[in-house]
């Protein structure tokens, strides 16, 4: 048996499309890559420690669809949820994993069987006992189909079996198989625990007001404007690494919904926002120049933003397509031009920072018209129309980009990224017909083969099972569109699973570097770069930090230095 206890000392620590294990340590250190530019001094000499009170203004970009991160499963989600749920653990910036509410845990010695023993005299905020029960609950909510649950679906497909109350407060999670991100899918707020009684009112009253044990409650939503949330004053169950424990120091947070960049960046600088999400690249100079202002950033793991090359469609159903329309995009001019240099570009499978990265793979298509222009020839796209476009047998050589038109959903730069491919691509005979619509068409395009040649997606995850929910045999038929390129590979499949078997470091380091050579062989994406939490913080807030499971704002620990007076 392996054990965690809580004999520990307390350490601190760090679409176009929706989005883990202890044993990746040595590997998983690189995965949170925090750059706080602190400008100034102001806040440093006025800040003299916590101080209750005051509201937090905090504004982003995107508004969620639901306010349950268990319902489907979007970023926007666990971003605003990690305020008001807690989880069974917590995930280190090294990848190890500190207790939460479960203050211990046991594993059989067969990888099968997690004994949770959970924090005792917690409640939930509606005063629901937290219990083994409810953590039983929580599994039976996930798992039940009108739940929509996509995105833990996908970290449990085919490796949980059932959760079990074993006494009050020991729950026993029993697996099909081993499954090593057991642990570190858990600490994401995807996974956050619930209060049963709320579960019960049903799924639209639980998406306008889930319950959780967390630091702040929901107050309302405010839809196409806000979100209240109010300080949990009886708040007890902070994780083993928060700055502090007990309850928040601030009163509320107004979780503001600003869709347009310069609007949100004006908010901060114009003292209306105390903090903002996804700060705009054009605006990176000004922030760091301001040094009223504060930069957080965080580069998530997990898979990063590609344009996913449909395999069934007509065009890349070959192999040598695929690889020349990969070769002939300069992806990471591409990206440095459009993101100013702020974001870096990557070219795997998975981002860097993810557990067991292979640099080898970094750059598997280098930019290449030449290599390109000659698979096309192979691929006996040998004509030309009256545009210069390639034909064969009377056939343009076409292939559709459709993206959602909302500049939230497709930021400004990225719509600029999709353009510059779009003009590499007509250089060597390929013509990109990019497609804005709105997001009703937009989801009536996810999991349609028939629907697009090519996809925007992403999902952050911290570890590299990321690899295995896009890209499974066992998670193809999920209905969540994730695997875009309706693509999987036997021998994969094989190495994926093998790394999910074993916790040890070096036989996971050999199988998941297999599996991102065949990923990037394969050319079923075109990879740009990793998603960021980039947050800009002004100088009369103190204590905002970012966890590393999904790079969520925790706000729990912050405050503002004149009480919000």
């Amino acid at each position: 048996m392996t054990r965690s206890d809580t004999a520990r000392p307390m350490v601190r620590r760090r679409r176009l499309r929706r989005r883990v294990t202890a044993a990746l340590a040595a590997a998983a250190a690189t995965a949170v890559l925090l750059a706080g530019c602190s400008a100034g001094s102001t806040a440093a000499t006025s800040d003299t420690g916590p101080v209750r009170g005051g509201t937090l203004v905090y504004a982003t970009d995107r508004e969620p669809t639901c306010l349950d991160p268990h319902n489907s499963g979007d970023m926007p989600q666990t971003y605003i949820a990690r305020q008001y749920l807690d989880s069974l653990v917590s995930l280190q910036e090294d990848g190890s994993v500190e207790p939460w509410l479960a203050t211990g845990w046991t594993i059989s010695d067969d990888g099968t069987q997690y004994d949770f023993t959970l924090k005792q005299g917690v409640e939930f905020t509606d005063g629901t006992p937290f219990d083994a029960q409810a953590v039983v609950d929580n599994f039976t909510q996930i798992l039940d189909p009108a739940t929509q649950s996509s995105t833990d679906l996908l970290y449990l497909t085919g490796y949980f079996d059932k959760a079990t109350a074993i006494s009050d407060h020991v729950v026993r999670i029993t697996l099909k198989r081993p499954y090593s991100p057991l642990l570190a899918a858990l600490s994401q707020a995807f996974f956050g625990m619930e209060s049963p009684k709320a579960m019960a009112r049903g799924l639209a009253a639980n998406c306008e007001s889930p319950v959780g044990t967390g630091p702040f409650e929901v107050a309302g939503w405010n839809h196409e404007r806000d979100v209240e949330l109010v300080r949990n004053d009886s708040y007890n169950s902070a994780p083993a690494d928060a700055k502090h424990q007990g309850p928040a120091y601030l009163d509320g947070i107004t979780w503001k919904f600003l869709k347009d960049n310069t609007t949100r960046y004006g908010a901060l600088s114009s003292g209306e926002a105390d903090v903002i999400f996804n700060v705009p690249p054009e605006s990176e100079g000004l922030a760091k120049a301001d040094p009223s202002i504060e930069l957080q950033s965080f580069v998530h793991s997990g898979s990063p933003f590609s344009l996913d090359l449909n395999t069934q469609s007509t065009v890349f159903s070959d192999i040598r397509v695929r690889q020349a329309f990969v070769h002939a995009s300069d992806a990471k001019e591409a990206v440095e031009s459009a993101y100013n240099g702020v974001f870096p570009y990557e070219g795997n499978a998975v981002s860097s920072g993810t557990p067991h990265y292979d640099a080898a793979y970094h750059e598997p298509f280098p930019y290449d018209p030449a290599a390109a222009k000659q698979l096309l020839d192979e691929a006996g796209w040998t004509g030309r129309d009256a545009d210069g476009y390639r034909t064969k047998d009377g056939e343009t050589l076409t292939v559709k980009l459709p993206y959602n038109a909302d500049s939230a959903e497709t930021p400004p730069a990225d719509v600029t990224i999709l353009q510059d491919i779009q003009a590499m691509e007509k250089r060597v005979g390929i013509k990109v017909v990019l497609q804005a619509l709105d997001s009703s068409s937009m989801n009536a395009v996810w999991g349609n083969p028939k629907a697009y040649d090519l996809l925007g997606n992403y999902w952050n995850s911290p570890t590299p099972h990321v690899m295995y929910i896009k890209y499974s045999k066992a998670t193809y038929d999920v209905d969540n569109g994730q695997n875009s390129a309706f693509a999987y590979d036997d021998e994969l499949d094989r190495l994926l699973i093998a790394g999910t078997a074993t916790t040890d470091p070096a036989k996971q380091a050999t199988a998941y570097a297999k599996a991102q050579q065949i990923l990037t062989s394969k050319a079923w994406s075109l990879p740009l770069y990793p998603i960021q939490t980039r947050l800009g913080i002004a100088d009369r807030v103190s204590g905002v930090w970012i966890e590393p499971s999904e790079g969520e704002p925790v706000l729990s620990d912050a405050y503002l230095i004149d009480g919000g007076k």
